[in-house]
């Protein structure tokens, strides 16, 4: 069933809403909820509501890396490319919200998107057509380059970090 969204406060998200088309219509119905401020992600009472809010803080600061230009950086940094962004668009659509509590994602200014626990220290390097991870654990770091992306090998590297 479609969910039928109307946009007549911000130009801006109509922006945001073309850059994120490739998200499912449930995601865009809680991204449009959490534009309109009607979601209450700041003072989380229990576990699900945490998850909720490092969601959505995902999802917003998505919103934003995704407007950035050639040389957000003030210097040579490049912006998420089509297929950096589709590929997030993809997980996002795909994941349990849960999984994506304690981590938070910024633009690298090679167009990639690197995707950090704030839990432990490790992270994802999302790219055009694979993506690679580390976790230190013990002051040993381990990880791989390379992978072929597919959705349900990031899912699984998520699941490897958060474990």
């Amino acid at each position: 069933m479609a969910t039928a969204v109307t946009f007549n406060y911000n130009s801006e998200v109509g922006l945001y809403w073309n850059l994120l088309k490739g998200l499912s219509s449930s995601v865009k119905t809680e991204l449009v909820n959490l534009l309109q401020g009607s979601l209450k992600t700041d003072k989380p009472d229990n576990a699900d509501k945490q998850h909720q809010k490092d969601y959505y803080e995902i999802l917003d600061k998505f919103l934003t890396y995704s407007k950035y230009g050639e040389k957000w950086d003030g210097e040579n940094a490049v912006p998420l490319t089509e297929k950096v962004k589709n590929n997030f668009s993809e997980l996002l659509n795909k994941i349990d919200k849960k999984l994506l509590s304690g981590m938070t994602i910024f633009p690298e200014i090679n167009g990639t998107l690197l995707i950090d626990s704030t839990i432990k220290e490790a992270g994802i390097c999302l790219g055009n057509d694979t993506f690679s991870y580390y976790i230190t654990e013990n002051d040993v770091i381990s990880g791989q380059d390379n992978i072929p992306f597919t959705v349900k090998k990031l899912i699984d590297t998520i699941k490897k970090i958060n474990g």
